[in-house]
């Protein structure tokens, strides 16, 4: 898709309260993370976008580099100032990006995507796309939060050795290539409706929403922690997040945040590292 495209998009009208209001579109970037961020510290309104069709510095959760062919995938930022949500209940903007970005893909394509704990987008276990989260925070309060997607759309993760068994594109599954608007646009409408719902106090609907999503529960699963790896099933999510795991021993852990990955049987167990 050109750029010529996502201009034409921008002249569409999209029924949204907050999400999308502004958009900007770039042909590469860094990091459309780090320029809304300067945005934000600069005073942007709620409601900036920033898209563009290529990311040269883009980065997933943990610090891992993310990159997609250029021209392929939805790559897109959203700014919000939830001043009226508390700064401990900012996991919840997470779960809402996940939540509305798996159910505006399913809205374009009917497509079935499932989350991998806590916001990565899967098909059949596949990664699809990531999600990023960045706050800032004054005393008890969010500032502001950057919300980056990327999706794989229009490129074959699948031809790629290192990536067939662990990712996955739109166009993969579906066997055509998608148009990256509509998808933006499903992104934002969605988003703009559940982050409204929250605000109108929605949280438990929201909550239910992404649990009922997470194809990591259930599953036998290695969760990397800073006292080191634990080993054992994915029982449940608690109220604030966090994965609830009973390992081999039968005792019970809570993991707020790290990298967990299914463990599969093949020949032995091994690792499926599905980042």
């Amino acid at each position: 898709m050109d750029r010529a495209n996502w201009t034409s998009f921008a002249a569409d009208e999209l029924d949204v309260r907050v999400v999308g209001k502004q958009l900007q579109f770039f042909s590469s970037v860094g990091s459309t993370n780090d320029l809304l961020k300067e945005q934000a510290r600069l005073g942007a309104a709620e409601g900036l976008v920033f898209v563009t069709d290529e990311q040269v510095a883009g980065r997933g959760r943990r610090g891992r580099s993310w990159t997609a062919p250029a021209g392929t995938s939805l790559l897109v930022s959203m700014l919000l100032h939830p001043g009226w949500l508390p700064a401990g209940d900012a996991f919840l903007i997470t779960i809402l990006a996940a939540v509305a970005a798996a159910e505006a893909i399913e809205s374009v394509t009917a497509l079935d995507v499932d989350l991998k704990w806590p916001n990565d987008l899967q098909i059949e276990g596949r990664k699809l796309g990531g999600i990023l989260v960045e706050t800032e925070m004054s005393e008890a309060q969010l500032r502001w939060v950057v919300i980056g997607c990327g999706i794989n759309v229009n490129w074959s993760p699948r031809a790629i050795p290192e990536l067939a068994e662990i990712a996955t594109s739109l166009s993969d599954e579906l066997g055509r290539p998608i148009d990256r608007r509509e998808v933006l646009r499903a992104l934002l409408t969605r988003l703009d409706q559940r982050y409204d719902q929250l605000r109108q106090g929605a949280r438990s609907a929201l909550f239910d929403a992404w649990r009922s999503r997470l194809r990591t529960l259930g599953q036998s699963v290695r969760a990397e922690t800073p006292s080191g790896p634990i080993f054992g099933v994915a029982h449940d999510v608690t109220l604030d997040g966090g994965l609830i795991l009973r390992d081999d021993q039968g005792r019970q852990h809570i993991v707020m945040a790290g990298e967990v990955s299914i463990r599969t049987e093949n020949k032995g167990t091994r690792e499926q590292e599905n980042k």
